[in-house]
Parts: C-alpha cells; sequence; structure tokens
C-alpha cells in the first residue's frame, strides 16, 4: 500500500475528496450532537429530574433515529454507486422510495408517543416527575419526526452524490433557531414565556421545520436540475425487479440500526435500575461522549460515500487500498478524540453543573469511553464505511447484532441484576466493541465486500 502521508497523485485525489466530503459532514455532524448537549446543558440546570426527562424521550428518538438511518443508509449504498456510474435516473428512484419509506417509518413512531406516551415512558422510569415532564415534552416534539425523516433523505442523499455542504448549511440554520429559542423558552428570556422542556420541545419542532424548508427549497425551486429532484414519473418507474434488489441489500442495514438502536435502549433500562441519578448521568455522558467519536463517526461516513463511488464505477482496486487508508485514519482519529475526552473531564463536569453526588460516576465513565473510542472508532469504519460500501450488509447485520445482542447486552443486564454501579455497566456495553473487532477485521481482509452492486441494475 502507498504510504499514507506521501504526496503522491493518488493520495492527493483521496485526501481532496475526503476533505471535500469529511468537513461538511463533521460540521453538520458537530451541529446535530450540539443540539443534544446543549439541550442537555441548558435542561441541567432545572435539576435532575428535567434531564432524565429529556433522556427518556431523547431514548425513544434515538430509536426512531436509527431505524431511520437504516432506510437512508441503505439509499445510501445505492445513491453512491449509482452516483460512480453515472445514473441519475436510478439515482431519483432511490431517492422517491426511500422517502416514502422514510415517512411511514416516522408515522410509527409518532402515533405510539403521542397517543401512550406513559407507556413508552414506564419502560425506563416509574417516577412521577419525570413522567409529568416527559409527557409534556413528548406532547410537542414528536411532531418533528415526519420532518426529520424527509429532511434526512435529501441530506444523506446529497453526501451521496459529494453534495455533504446543502446538510451542513440546512442544519446551521436549524440550530441557530433551536439555540435561539432554547435560551428564550426555557428560561422566559426575549419576553417570551417560560416553559422549561416544553420549550426545549417548541424550539426543536420549528428548528427542524426551518431544516427541511430550507433543503426542499434548495432541491425543487433553487435548483430544478438538483439530481435527487424526484417526482411521481420517477416513482412510476419502480419496478418490482428494482425493489427486490433495494431491499434486498437495504433490509438487512435498516434490521441491523433499528435492532442495535432496541439494544442500545435496552442498555438504558438496564442503567435505570441504578436510579433517576443513573439516567441522568448516562444522559449526559452520552451525548457528550457522541460528541467526541463524531469526527472518527464522519471518516467512516465518508468512507462508505468515497468506497461506494469507486465500486460504483468498477475501480476495485482503488476502493481496497482506500478502505486501507481510511481504517488508519479512523483508529488515529479514535485515538486523538478519546484523549481529548479524558483531558477534559473537569471542564464537562463545569459545564453540565453536575452535582457533587454524580461527578466520581460520570468521571469513571468519562475515562472508560476516551480508553475505548478508538476501537469503537475502527469497528464503525468497518460496518459502516467498508462491509456496507459493497453491499456486504447481511455481514455487517450478523456482526453488529451478534456481538451486541449474545455478549454485552445480558453481560450488562445481569451485573445491573446484581446492583452494580453504572460505570460498571457502561464498561460491560463495550464488550460488543471486542467482538466486532475479533469477527469484523477478518471480514474486511478477505476483500468479499469490495462488489460493483448496481452493474447490472436498469
Amino acid at each position: 500500500m502507498q504510504g499514507l502521508f506521501t504526496l503522491d497523485s493518488d493520495n492527493k485525489r483521496f485526501y481532496k475528496i475526503l476533505v471535500s466530503l469529511c468537513i461538511p459532514i463533521i460540521i453538520q455532524q458537530l451541529i446535530s450532537t450540539s443540539v443534544n448537549v446543549i439541550d442537555t446543558m441548558m435542561i441541567s440546570s432545572l435539576g435532575e429530574s428535567s434531564v432524565a426527562s429529556i433522556g427518556v424521550a431523547n431514548q425513544f428518538f434515538f430509536l426512531f433515529n436509527m431505524s431511520l438511518s437504516g432506510i437512508t443508509g441503505g439509499a445510501g449504498v445505492f445513491i453512491s454507486q449509482f452516483f460512480g456510474k453515472g445514473d441519475v435516473t436510478n439515482i431519483r428512484k432511490v431517492t422517491g422510495f426511500s422517502t416514502l419509506l422514510a415517512i411511514i417509518l416516522s408515522l410509527f413512531f409518532f402515533i405510539p408517543a403521542l397517543v401512550i406516551p406513559t407507556n413508552i415512558i414506564h419502560i425506563f422510569s416509574y417516577d412521577p416527575e419525570v413522567i409529568k415532564l416527559c409527557t409534556q415534552y413528548f406532547s410537542i416534539v414528536v411532531f418533528c419526526y415526519p420532518l426529520i425523516a424527509i429532511s434526512t433523505v435529501f441530506s444523506m442523499g446529497s453526501r451521496g452524490v459529494r453534495n455533504p455542504k446543502l446538510g451542513m448549511f440546512c442544519s446551521s440554520a436549524a440550530l441557530v433557531v433551536n439555540i435561539i429559542l432554547n435560551y428564550g423558552l426555557i428560561f422566559g428570556n426575549f419576553g417570551l414565556p417560560m416553559l422549561g422542556v416544553k420549550g426545549a420541545a417548541i424550539a426543536t419542532v420549528t428548528a427542524r421545520m426551518v431544516e427541511l424548508v430550507l433543503i426542499l427549497g434548495y432541491v425543487y425551486f433553487m435548483k430544478k436540475d438538483y439530481v435527487l429532484r424526484f417526482g411521481f414519473s420517477d416513482l412510476k418507474l419502480i419496478t418490482k425487479d428494482f425493489t427486490i434488489s433495494f431491499l434486498s441489500k437495504s433490509m438487512p442495514i435498516f434490521l441491523n440500526d433499528s435492532a442495535w438502536a432496541v439494544g442500545t435502549v435496552l442498555y438504558s433500562v438496564a442503567y435505570s435500575k441504578a436510579g433517576t441519578s443513573a439516567i441522568a448521568a448516562s444522559q449526559i455522558a452520552t451525548s457528550t461522549g457522541n460528541f467526541f467519536i463524531m469526527t472518527a463517526v464522519c471518516i467512516a461516513i465518508g468512507a462508505s460515500i468515497m468506497l461506494g463511488n469507486e465500486l460504483g464505477a468498477d475501480n476495485i482496486d482503488r476502493a481496497i487500498v482506500y478502505a486501507k487508508k481510511f481504517s488508519a485514519l479512523t483508529f488515529l482519529a479514535g485515538l486523538i478524540f478519546g484523549g481529548l475526552l479524558i483531558l477534559n473531564i473537569p471542564f464537562l463536569l463545569k459545564i453540565f453543573s453536575v452535582s457533587d453526588s454524580l461527578a466520581p460516576d460520570i468521571t469513571k465513565i468519562f475515562v472508560i469511553m476516551g480508553i475505548m473510542m478508538a476501537l469503537k472508532s475502527f469497528n464503525t469504519l468497518i460496518v459502516i464505511g467498508i462491509l456496507r460500501s459493497g453491499g456486504d450488509t447481511k455481514y455487517a447485520l450478523f456482526l453488529e447484532l451478534g456481538c451486541m445482542w449474545f455478549a454485552s447486552i445480558p453481560l450488562t443486564f445481569l451485573a445491573a441484576f446484581y446492583g452494580a454501579p453504572i460505570y460498571i455497566l457502561v464498561l460491560l456495553t463495550y464488550a460488543e466493541e471486542i467482538f466486532k473487532f475479533i469477527f469484523g477485521v477478518p471480514r474486511a481482509l478477505s476483500k468479499k465486500w469490495a462488489a460493483n452492486i448496481v452493474k447490472e441494475m436498469n
């Protein structure tokens, strides 16, 4: 393999595309993660029950968002390879079909959260104050689910056609709206009523409305020849064979991300056995940990696009070389940001206004996350960036779910049953990363994933 940091022509091409893709993706992911972190920071001043209530609602949203990513992830595999092939018609068919699927999915989450929120909350907590606050939050925030479904399809699709700036700019505008309204509606500033968690929900829905209007405005009014701009004529072109081909590769991703999300939510159920303080601690730690691992995840997303483009163009050898380069970059990014997380623990405890009783547990959780971040980053690349890019989605499904459901989940619940502290429970969740590395690396090295799955599709 060519040196990772040499400045030959192929490396220059590699880094040029990587930077053009990953910088906007990193900024967008930074924005998306910041919304959650900022919400948690502002709500934390209202007490542990408020933080826990947002945490419970975020678990349900996380389940929706990961299921949605299963749909957009499957679409992304095809859009990336069709873009490499230069097939605009099929890109629009994929975009239209995945938009319909995303809207239907959003309704499956929207209706229960609106009609039976208490049943959902009881999965995590029976604390009366948490139930009251979370019900107030749910009654408003669920209206952003269909909005997110549509905007995510176009945002993720734009990445696949090497236009990640669209999602970045629209998310930036949404973040500004969210922060201003959060500050006004949570605390009653700018002459607005003080609404607490309800104010946070209103701010979130409004911000998502702004994001969707901007995305659709660009796709359908500003740039009328945009490659993702589908219409009814494109939907009519969707055949049975197209649907079968699409679902055969995308359904494992949907099942993967959905079941992985359920497993992650189950971790939170296990954490809840340690009490409301443990829920608050895990909410703070998780939102912050996601912020620090973001760069490595974005490199993995960039890898899936670049590898998909090369595979769709039948440049198999180049895709394999790129996969090796991405492996080194992602692991290095995980090491750097894991170290930064550990070094910034005192600052993080201060900005989240962590109480003296919570500080020791959150500190230990941050240390665990920091140490394991390089391994988790590398595994994310293998699943998202390498295996999925070539349509090896079934192995990715077995890899992720097998390691989670047969290793880390049983261990975490067993420890929770015996009353282990929250930081031990968090540590045991990382058992999946160890097994994922053991079974994932041989598959990546086998090169069985490196395939052009759209070559024969019409």
